[in-house]
């Protein structure tokens, strides 16, 4: 169904191959998976089996690509885009109209489908993505995992022969990730598509037996059939060390801090949320203390990223107050509050606004009028570590969704801010990348990984809250864990009571195997 013949691609003003040498084919009906570190290629892959690469981007190639024995590179894109789907990283790059049930027909109508099969096709893609409650949702109203569902649903109603999904769940919590994932699995079983899958979370996929494909520096380093166990022989990458291993609770940060703290970061009480007639957040009451680092969980749509959100003051409240760092929060208050606080949105495009990565790097504490040696020390040591040190002088929008990520947060930390709000910005990346952005983020909230921070120094520490989907990054790194859903905070405890709160009411896929 795709055959690469040593397929390689650079792009335009680039330093190096984006592929390399790249031999391979995916055979008609087949379920695969392709993983690598952030970076290594992987959405390059995607994009030239799409056709979306050869006569669309300036650079260089090599070698070619079939898609149902067809060279992409002198097919039509329309006749392509007939045969095969992509779902791109960021979800808004999809949208086309403005509600969900739109979208979901935009392709099929353009294809001239009939309206009994345009009607057919929704309902069903509707119903395997489980949103079935979002058809007539306008898409500007929904979360983000929302949006990712939607635009997979999209590509599903038209039933292309072939789909590839560019990390399709990067944005979804662990229950919708395990669903998508079966889901796709039975597609393949019962209605012969193939589906291709690059993705990070492969605790959910490998029990679905996929062939896995391992891509590393452009080229492809492993190549496995169906149902072959993860053995000593893959890339160490693919293996991520225990995720209790020197997390940063060894380091000095209390559990449950909150209880114990001299004085509050973020105090929050009767917070109500209400957004076009309905209501987002109900009653929340939060209070959040140097050290602390906590975690918020919850299926897509219950109201994570708006708590977010009303803390900077982004969105008002109808009741209820909030202060940070002392000072009350309003949408008047917000560049007071951005010496004292450092945000990761949850769309790496809609914070990226200088023209080259080292200025959005250092973009805050310039505006801040922070910019010292030392601060432009600590960016070169931290773009380094993310592997973006021979990309400073390049565009942030021409970076991978995952190096955007490490980018976001670089930005957000290096003025030392007192609170950190982060909305996923584990996404798009692999675990040695995770490990990386954890000892950056304890960086700036004052927490050495060298050993444990002395008593006195704990009101000079910051706090964090995280929106996450990934269960060990909060058992490796988080105090505290809050559960919210629909708009309310169910379980808020210390990480591993909330894990045994979070088993008894039916929320394993939230709690590390």
């Amino acid at each position: 169904m795709i055959h690469f013949d040593r397929f390689g691609w650079r792009f335009a003003d680039a330093s190096g191959w984006a592929l390399r040498d790249v031999s391979l084919e995916v055979r008609r009906g087949e379920f695969v998976t392709i993983a690598g570190p952030s970076g290594s290629g992987k959405t390059t892959l995607a994009m030239a089996m799409c056709g979306l690469l050869i006569g669309r981007h300036d650079g260089q190639t090599q070698g070619s690509v079939q898609v149902n024995s067809q060279d992409v590179s002198q097919t039509p894109l329309y006749q392509t885009a007939e045969t095969i789907g992509l779902v791109q990283q960021n979800p808004e790059t999809h949208f086309a109209t403005l509600t969900v049930h739109d979208e979901l027909a935009f392709g099929m109508e353009n294809r001239c489908l009939s309206h009994e099969e345009i009607r057919h096709n929704c309902t069903k893609a509707l119903d395997l993505l489980s949103i079935t409650h979002l058809r007539d949702r306008s898409l500007a109203t929904l979360s983000g995992g929302e949006k990712q569902r939607v635009a997979v649903a999209s590509l599903v109603a038209g039933m292309p022969e072939v789909l590839v999904l560019d990390e399709p769940t990067a944005s979804l919590d662990p229950e919708a990730s395990r669903d998508l994932f079966h889901a796709l699995a039975d597609l393949c079983r019962r209605a012969g598509l193939t589906v291709v899958i690059i993705e990070h979370k492969l605790a959910q996929l490998l029990p679905l037996k996929p062939r896995l494909i391992c891509v590393e520096g452009g080229r492809v380093v492993k190549d496995a059939p169906a149902g072959c166990g993860v053995d000593d022989t893959y890339p160490g990458w693919l293996m991520p060390r225990d995720a209790c291993t020197d997390g940063w609770v060894a380091h000095g940060f209390s559990r449950g801090g909150h209880e114990s703290a001299n004085h509050a970061i973020l105090d929050m009480s009767g917070v109500r949320v209400e957004l076009e007639g309905h209501t987002i957040l109900e009653d929340i009451s939060l209070r959040v203390g140097p050290g602390e680092v906590v975690a918020i969980l919850g299926p897509n749509g219950g109201g994570k990223s708006t708590l977010l959100q009303v803390m900077l003051g982004l969105v008002k409240p109808v009741s209820g107050f909030i202060r940070v760092c002392g000072m009350e929060v309003s949408p008047k208050a917000v560049s007071r509050l951005a010496r004292h606080v450092g945000v990761v949105f949850q769309n790496a495009d809609h914070q990226l606004v200088a023209e080259s990565v080292w200025d959005e790097a250092l973009f805050t504490t310039r505006n801040l009028k922070l910019v010292e040696d030392t601060t432009r020390q600590e960016a070169d040591r931290l773009l380094e570590q993310a592997g973006l040190s021979d990309r400073k002088s390049g565009h942030p929008f021409r970076l991978s969704w995952g190096q955007k990520r490490r980018l976001n947060l670089i930005s957000a930390i290096l003025h030392r801010p007192q609170l950190l709000l982060l909305d996923e910005p584990f996404a798009g990346q692999d675990w040695e990348n995770v490990a990386l952005l954890l000892e950056a983020i304890g960086g700036a909230l004052g927490v050495s990984g060298a050993g444990p921070v002395a008593a006195d120094s704990e009101s000079n520490r910051g706090a964090c809250l995280m929106v996450t989907h990934d269960p060990r990054v909060v058992l490796r790194s988080c105090t505290r864990l809050l559960f919210v859903s629909k708009g309310r905070v169910v379980v808020d405890a210390p990480v591993p009571e909330a894990f045994d709160r979070l088993l008894e009411i039916g929320h394993d896929a939230y709690v590390p195997g």
